[in-house]
């Protein structure tokens, strides 16, 4: 290759700043598999702002929001690229002391792990042959932060509402156990959020993409080892 077609695809090459929103679990997950992003982009850098909720992206200068749950930005593009399944989950200990609920309204009966989201928080909601259920919870535990929730389920301090995605080297260790798991829980969609299409960089596009083929991939690896109890994707971005 010669001079100018070397130096012209060096300036095709996406680089720069990507501002990254992410939930903490979905964080945890992607992380061992970006080095082949930064591999192929060596001018590429991420920054990852994680937490469990988004507000505007254009105020809080976020290029992209992966995010479950339906977005509060209602001004960005959203694009749907997935569903992420839940799971209730206890920790062995807790389950040989306590027992397992036979039954959704049974949940009254034992300590919850509430994540903190908003007023809806301590109601799940569950699938029943006989239609949907809803059950109020309760505990002796409360976090904002759904790791928090995660590590409070491992210590054994009762039954968690978690992602199958987060969980699942803790089904496959034994470390944590599933409970009612004929009553499965409403699934939550999975989005993308961007704030323009027209004007999407180089360096976002590459992260978008990124981001959805990781997801289908590890679709793949949970549907085929927790027979559909994973991430089901849908349409490419």
């Amino acid at each position: 290759m010669d001079m100018e077609g070397a130096l012209g695809n060096h300036r095709d090459t996406p680089k720069g700043l990507v501002r990254l929103g992410l939930p903490a679990t979905t964080a945890l997950v992607l992380m061992p598999r970006m080095g082949a992003l930064f591999e192929r982009y060596p001018g590429l850098s991420v920054e990852l702002v994680v937490r469990d909720h988004f507000g505007d992206l254009v105020e809080e200068r976020l290029d992209v929001v992966l995010q479950t749950g339906p977005p509060s930005d209602t001004s960005s593009v959203t694009r749907v690229i997935g569903t992420a399944e839940w799971v209730l989950v206890a920790a062995p200990k807790y389950l040989e002391r306590f027992g397992k609920p036979a039954h959704p309204t049974r949940l009254a009966d034992h300590s919850c792990i509430v994540h903190e989201t908003g007023p809806d928080s301590a109601v799940w909601k569950f699938s029943g042959p006989n239609g949907p259920i809803e059950v109020v919870i309760s505990g002796a535990l409360r976090a904002n932060n759904r790791i928090v929730v995660h590590h409070a389920a491992l210590a054994g301090y009762g039954i968690a509402f978690l992602p199958l995605l987060s969980i699942a080297d803790d089904l496959r260790a034994a470390r944590l156990c599933r409970v009612l798991a004929d009553y499965p829980l409403e699934p939550t969609q999975t989005f993308l959020v961007y704030p323009s299409r027209r004007h999407l960089a180089p360096r976002t596009r590459v992260v978008i993409d990124f981001l959805v083929k990781q997801i289908r991939l590890v679709q793949a690896q949970m549907e085929a080892e927790f027979m559909g109890y994973g991430i089901a994707s849908t349409e490419p971005v």
